[in-house]
């Protein structure tokens, strides 16, 4: 394929465009108006569903526990006692005005947990009665309440549970019903009512601190930071983009195209998912929004520098506009077929939002080119001709910084084996940091604690009873009452001894955080047992059984079907996590079904249910498709570029500083320990597709200028003066660009700054090194003809 002949073809699309500017521009202003107007109708949001593709599945799963038992969802409050103990009257007072608050004024609030809502069996000279040790309120005598700090205490269910062992620490929990939406619409009614109560003066004191916490109320604060640290950055990027623009083009036109194309890109391709009403994801944008600042700028630059070169040097601008596209038109548009190629791939990762991600995003880049084709000859065809400097004539249009490029590349040339050398031993020393990279979504570590949620979230985790992350394992049976046999509960006791030992399972001082219908049982035993505490234990009579879960009902207890059915044919037991690791909780899940297996094996269901499960299966699932489409990526990008250079070498050669970066990459994380989750194995495909533009220019470049002169050297040396700057300018920009992602607080942002700088940087080192030097080695594009 001859780039002499493709070269001709832009000449005269140039030529047809220029004559008809007017056309052009009216016609992309009526588009990008009526795409535009669909952006009313667009829907984004991080909808769980999306993520899944067998998500019925899991709903009916999860809409079967929530019939049973309720929601899965609580508001909580882990608080801190300074200086004094939870049973200090004005902390308990605090705590049970709190409470109040907090039930009358938040939506789907419907019951308290605290130590001031409890309901615990009490031995009486006729038996037992259940009851609330603070029914009556905080007593104003010391040594009532020292009674009744001793009596909650001696509850082997509360302590290390909802109190810790040395008083400091306590929950309150606000236990909510069922949702009659899905989550993103009722945490903007749950969370706000709940800030306000939580920062209200008179909940702050020196005597204890309160940490909110609870599905609901993080998702909400998790939205927010998010949106807040995404938009600052990428509106601070686009400044910066501006900046250096200015600083680098010194033309008003230049600095306003690439804002108007990646503007313009963005609200045509979107608006045009909203007329044809394909939801997307608001998490994912970010990957659209910030590739289409990144082309936006390199296509101007490529194109205004190709413009300016000739226009230094004839002084005629038209004729130079039509030079510029001939010049410049095809690298461009080749650039866009391999970038929407790269994306494209996204569409084998199997999951909604990486669908829809790679196709509007293969859109916008389209658009985006549309956008600067049409705009920057358009707009730039308005002006005088000037007189051609005599000096710029010269040097062919070139820049005095133009001339040092190819003296470097000289340079470069004349020590092509050491060139070799030192790309292959960074290449060499990366590779068994790629080996070490985990695979893993550490939700805590992604946020970092300099996010001010994660840290408080943190805290919870790391103190004495802390826990943010938990799960369910449910056992279902046919028939009524076997949640009453006395195997059963047995067996639920050893599943809570089994999954206590496991490495996600929260321990607090030495008591595992697993919760279920036995700790009621156990404890009715032992207080009708003279309140022993070596009969904390599960009868082995059903009938003993039956008759204690009766008593403790019609006593007034109202923990009993937090955990089991009314007809006693499922239960089910909660637990507590230390932390939230993708990759273990995986690992225990499979554990914890083994044993369900083994322990119920005539229950008619039996399993694990819960969001964090989920989570951690689609986080593999999740990683192993933006791999895939990796992969994917690079072999279309592969193959493009053999059929367009019709050579398997140069190919290959165009591939080793697309590679590169990647490699690098990979690399660094591994050596850095820093995991390959949702967001760093988006970055290397943005990577690619950025990174892959460059190397198509100097590749193309070289090979124009081969059919030309015949001789590689030239060829080489050519391209290093006319686009050799250009790669240093479009680099540096995006650099800066994705320097403003370092000073955000989410480590996930500051993570897609360094690894898009690390990334870009040994791009441009590769295509500015490796690419030249092999091509010039290898001589792929065939025998010299002018030596």
């Amino acid at each position: 394929m001859k780039v002499t002949k493709i070269n001709d073809w832009f000449e005269k699309f140039g030529r047809f465009e220029i004559k008809h500017r007017w056309g052009f521009i009216i016609g992309l202003i009526i588009v990008t108006v009526v795409c535009s107007l669909g952006l009313t109708r667009l829907k984004l949001d991080n909808g769980e569903e999306d993520w899944f593709d067998d998500w019925e599945t899991t709903k009916i799963n999860q809409d079967h526990f929530e019939s049973i038992f309720g929601s899965t969802d609580s508001l909580m409050a882990h608080i801190t006692t300074k200086g004094t103990d939870v049973f200090d009257p004005e902390v308990l007072n605090m705590i049970d005005e709190l409470g109040d608050e907090l039930l009358n004024n938040v939506p789907y609030a419907s019951s308290i947990t605290s130590v001031m809502e409890l309901s615990l069996p009490i031995g009486t000279e006729d038996g037992f009665e259940v009851k609330s040790p603070f029914e009556d309120g905080v007593p104003s005598d010391p040594s009532e309440l020292a009674e009744k700090k001793a009596f909650i205490m001696s509850r082997e269910s509360l302590v290390n549970s909802l109190v810790s062992e040395d008083c400091t620490e306590t929950w309150l929990i606000v236990n909510l019903e069922q949702y009659s939406e899905g989550l993103d619409e009722a945490m903007q009614k749950i969370a706000p009512p709940a800030m306000a109560i939580f920062n209200d003066p008179k909940y702050q004191s020196d005597k204890w601190e309160i940490r909110p916490a609870g599905l609901s109320y993080t998702e909400y604060e998790e939205e927010k930071q998010i949106t807040s640290q995404c938009v600052s950055r990428i509106a601070l990027g686009f400044v910066v983009m501006l900046i250096f623009l200015i600083i680098f083009i010194r033309s008003l036109r230049g600095v306003v195209v690439p804002s108007i194309a990646t503007i313009g890109a963005l609200c045509t391709t979107l608006g045009a998912s909203g007329w044809m009403n394909i939801k997307g994801n608001n998490t994912m944008l970010l990957v659209t929004v910030l590739l289409s600042m990144a082309l936006a700028v390199g296509y101007a630059v490529h194109y205004i520098n190709s413009f300016k070169m000739y226009f230094r040097k004839t002084g005629q601008r038209k004729e130079s506009i039509v030079m510029g596209i001939r010049d410049s038109g095809w690298a461009l548009f080749f650039t866009v077929i391999t970038t929407m190629a790269g994306m494209l791939s996204f569409l084998s990762a199997g999951i909604r939002p990486m669908r829809w991600v790679g196709g509007i995003t293969a859109a916008a880049v389209l658009a985006v080119f549309i956008f600067e084709i049409i705009l920057l000859p358009c707009l730039y065809s308005f002006g005088k001709d000037k007189e051609p400097d005599p000096t710029f004539v010269d040097t062919e249009g070139s820049t005095k910084s133009d001339l040092r490029v190819e003296a470097m590349g000289k340079s470069i040339l004349n020590k092509k084996w050491i060139t070799v050398i030192a790309g292959s031993a960074v290449l060499l020393a990366v590779i068994p940091g790629m080996f070490k990279i985990k695979v893993n979504m550490n939700y805590s570590d992604m946020m970092g604690e300099r996010t001010p949620y994660i840290k408080r979230l943190l805290e919870i985790t790391r103190s004495q009873l802390g826990s943010q992350y938990s799960y369910e394992v449910l056992v279902e049976y046919e028939d009524e009452d076997s949640l009453k046999n006395p195997e059963v509960l047995k067996n639920m006791d050893e599943l809570a001894e089994r999954v206590g030992t496991l490495s996600m399972t929260k321990v607090s001082n030495g008591k595992p955080r697993v919760s279920s219908v036995t700790k009621v049982i156990k404890e009715m035993n032992r207080t009708l047992n003279g309140d022993d505490p070596d009969a904390y234990v599960i009868p082995d009579d059903q009938d003993l059984v039956s008759q204690e879960l009766f008593l403790y009902e019609i006593s007034g207890g109202s923990d009993l079907y937090d955990y089991v059915s009314e007809d006693f044919k499922a239960g089910y037991l909660h637990i507590e996590l230390a932390g939230y690791d993708g990759e273990e909780i995986v690992q225990n899940m499979d554990a914890v079904k083994e044993w369900v297996a083994e322990l119920f094996p005539d229950a008619s269901n039996a399993g694990v249910v819960g969001e964090v499960v989920q989570y951690a299966h689609m986080n593999g699932k999740l990683v192993r498709g933006s791999i895939r489409s990796i992969g994917t990526s690079l072999i279309v990008i592969l193959l493009l570029l053999i059929i367009a250079f019709t050579s398997l070498r140069t190919g290959f050669i165009a591939m080793i500083p697309n590679v590169a970066p990647i490699a690098i990459i990979g690399g660094i994380m591994g050596y850095a320990g820093v995991n390959l989750d949702m967001i760093t194995a988006m970055i290397m495909p943005m990577i690619l597709g950025i990174a892959v533009d460059d190397t198509i220019h100097f590749t193309n470049h070289i090979k124009y200028h081969f059919e030309l002169t015949g001789n590689y050297r030239s060829a080489v040396l050519n391209s290093y003066r006319e686009i050799g700057k250009t790669m240093i300018m479009t680099t540096i920009i995006l650099c800066a660009m994705f320097g403003i992602f370092l000073t955000s607080t989410m480590t996930v942002l500051v993570n897609i700054g360094w690894l898009s700088i690390v990334g870009l940087g040994s791009a441009l080192i590769a295509d500015y090194t490796l690419t030249p030097v092999l091509l010039f080695i290898t001589k792929p594009f065939g025998h010299e003809t002018n030596k």
